[in-house]
């Protein structure tokens, strides 16, 4: 998850990561400020924890997007023969096929999503 808070002289976007998923892991990590460094004015300064909001991760999209792509033709590739050999069954199994890498990045997302809304409502 992204942390982001804005720069007490230059107003721009200063942001960090961390695996903590409310305020009071942050806090029982950092205590109550954290110190920023902001790249575009390089001045270092200490920011509240309470003054910190949490956006979604790109890595865990990117991630999700990845099984997504690359998920999805492995498992056709692995479960070509499988597949015609059922007959009847082989368009349930290809929406199955479809579904399980396509599940896996909605979950990652929506994983994603909570951790952002708990943070920020906390």
């Amino acid at each position: 998850m992204r942390l982001i808070s804005t720069c007490t002289d230059c107003k721009n976007e200063i942001s960090m990561r961390t695996w903590a998923t409310t305020r009071v892991d942050l806090k029982m990590k950092h205590g109550d400020n954290i110190e920023l460094h902001c790249k575009s004015c390089n001045k270092t300064d200490k920011y509240s924890i309470d003054n910190l909001k949490a956006k979604e991760s790109k890595i865990a999209i990117l991630i999700g997007l990845l099984i997504l792509i690359i998920g999805t033709p492995i498992t056709l590739i692995l479960l070509w023969d499988y597949i015609w050999q059922s007959g009847l069954y082989s368009a349930f199994g290809l929406i199955l096929i479809i579904g399980i890498p396509g599940s896996i990045y909605m979950i990652i997302n929506k994983n994603d999503q909570n951790r952002v809304r708990i943070f920020n409502r906390s």
